[in-house]
């Protein structure tokens, strides 16, 4: 690859990454981000779901839990009257028969209707103790059942208790359990929920029945409570605390048995970190497979530009064998005419040649004679006149034919057009034709490569030629003027003109209307290639019998149009046409 390629291949490379990658990976990751988005807000409905689950679950158990062991103790009081269950065995024997149903039952106490503790059955010293100025025992007097928060007593522990009120002869009476706290605590905390997941239970003013896992004493107020106090009897989940000092997910539930609150807590991190793992999993992947399909984009891109590349400098190089072949073909039509052109020199160069020798003869016999020197000298200089007329022909030809590099430089047009209407003015004179030049004097330079610009010109006024070589006393008019920043050069002829069907083809490679074997239909489409990689235009107006123009427009050399501003100015009204010079 020539270093031409290797230039361009860096620019088609990224081209073709931003064409081809930027907009799909664009798309690919709008698209991954609207899953990753929906599989969060999944995840979180389900982490949530599982929270709301759980305390429900769990607050129907420990509802459960309380009816069955109330339920036991108002079957042990409806059995028994308060003369038997006074008794210090018959006691103990209803304990042990509770304790069979669940070992949950710590102790068990028969009060009468003063409070007073007529019998016990526990590990504490508590028979005979007046109870009526405790909580428990005013609010059992009310109800028939009652199970009571979390206090210490006269044992000075935690605990709750469990009382039913039961009519007798005598007045009501009152069995009372105690619960044990650690088997009831077990209970509340045999589900764990990740690593920071909690369950726990308050009362209505947020003490704690039941101890955390993250930390807090029984009978302590929550901290936190204020942000699940207005737990309904349904399951409400929320959110609450510092980003910054640990958020928590919450699941709050009342029981019905007690009006305890089922708090169901865990950290947000924790609950959250296998939706993160899968997110970032998923992140991880989507860039590793981004960068693999960016390094195969790359890859191809590179390999695609390299071809690209050499197939812009295969293009390049067929568009210079085309004006090549474009220029051959103007030679082939020229050559009848520079045939004529060489032709008529080298006849008057051929009579010098004959009347030099006449009189060289003259001049031996008469060796005194001036007018034969003078005549002598006369034809030397026309044999050498004639001579420099063919070199300048031949050498046009030459120049013409010739493979050059293309070497931008500012022309003159004004001075490089009537060079051109030389090369064809010979034949213009043979078939009759009037060549008129109108061109503006003061028209700045253009920049381009002289000889693609020659065969431009030359190729317009060779065909102007063609379309009235049958005519007779035609008429090429060329005109040159500014047009802001631009050159144009009309070319103009009353030839045969060009048919409407033919005009849409007539910058076509080797589409031509002449006869079979004088045109090759190169001419006008390299025309036009040149003068559009010049940054120009060309265009064409015909009408049939009537004529046609060409109108090539050529940017101005930018510096020499800017000088040229400054210098003339504006100049309204100023026609270009009065610094036309005619050729006939």
């Amino acid at each position: 690859m020539n270093k031409a390629a290797g230039n361009k291949v860096p620019q088609m490379r990224r081209a073709i990454l931003r064409r081809v990658l930027l907009v799909p990976f664009l798309i690919l990751m709008m698209v991954c981000t609207t899953l990753v988005y929906y599989f969060a807000t999944y995840s979180r409905e389900q982490v949530e779901e599982k929270l709301r689950s759980t305390a429900l679950g769990h607050s129907r158990l420990i509802d459960e839990f309380l009816s069955e062991r109330a339920s036991d103790l108002r079957f042990a009081a409806d059995s028994k009257s308060l003369s038997q269950l006074s008794s210090q065995e018959q006691l103990a024997a209803l304990f042990q028969r509770l304790q069979s149903k669940s070992d949950t039952f710590f102790d068990l106490g028969v009060f009468d209707k003063s409070g007073k503790h007529l019998a016990y059955v526990g590990p504490y010293d508590l028979a005979g103790k007046d109870y009526s100025g405790e909580a428990w025992f005013k609010a059992v007097q009310e109800m028939h059942i009652y199970i009571s928060d979390v206090f210490l007593g006269y044992r000075n522990y935690p605990h709750f208790i469990i009382a039913v009120r039961q009519e007798g002869e005598g007045g009501p009476w009152y069995l009372r359990a105690t619960i044990n706290t650690m088997a009831f605590n077990d209970l509340v905390e045999s589900v764990r929920i990740g690593r920071t997941g909690e369950v726990y239970l308050v009362n209505r003013q947020g003490i704690f029945q039941t101890k955390p896992r993250s930390g807090g004493k029984l009978m302590e107020k929550d901290p936190n409570f204020q942000a699940y106090k207005g737990a309904g009897p349904g399951v409400s989940s929320f959110a609450a605390g510092d980003y910054l000092a640990g958020r928590y997910l919450y699941a709050a539930c009342k029981l019905e048995r007690t009006g305890w609150i089922l708090v169901v807590r865990q950290q947000a991190l924790d609950a959250y970190a296998p939706l993160a793992k899968a997110v970032l999993l998923a992140a991880g992947m989507i860039i590793a497979g981004g960068a693999v399909v960016v390094v195969m984009a790359y890859i191809l891109a590179t390999g695609l530009a390299s071809r690209l590349a050499m197939a812009d400098i295969e293009k390049r190089q067929m568009k210079t064998q085309l004006i090549i072949a474009g220029k051959l073909a103007e030679i082939g039509e020229m050559s009848a005419g520079l045939a004529h052109e060489i032709n008529n020199p080298l006849q008057v160069m051929r009579s010098e040649q004959m009347m030099i020798e006449d009189l060289l003869t003259d001049l031996e016999t008469n060796k005194q004679d001036p007018e034969t020197m003078r005549l002598i000298r006369e034809s030397v200089k026309q044999s050498c006149l004639q001579i420099e007329r063919c070199g300048k022909i031949t050498q046009g030809l030459l120049s013409f034919a010739r493979k050059n590099e293309i070497s931008p430089e500012q022309i003159k047009l004004q001075e490089f057009l009537p060079q051109v209407v030389e090369m064809i003015e010979h034949r213009a004179q043979l078939e009759n034709i009037r060549v008129v030049q109108e061109l503006d004097t003061e028209l700045p330079p253009i920049t381009g490569d002289p000889n693609q610009l020659q065969q431009v010109f030359l190729n317009l006024f060779n065909n102007a030629i063609g379309a009235m070589e049958e005519k007779g006393n035609g008429e090429i008019r060329i005109k040159s003027q500014r047009e802001n920043a631009f050159a144009t050069v009309s070319v103009t002829d009353n030839g045969c003109g060009i048919s409407s069907e033919n005009m849409e083809k007539i910058f076509l490679p080797f589409f031509t209307t002449k006869q079979p074997g004088q045109g090759t239909g190169l001419g006008l489409s390299t025309a036009y290639g040149i003068v559009k990689g010049m940054g120009g235009d060309i265009t064409v107006s015909s009408e049939v019998n009537a004529g046609t123009v060409f109108t090539v427009r050529l940017p101005l050399s930018a510096k020499t149009a800017e000088k040229a501003d400054l210098k003339t100015g504006t100049k309204e009204g100023t026609d270009n046409g009065e610094h036309a010079a005619s050729v006939g």
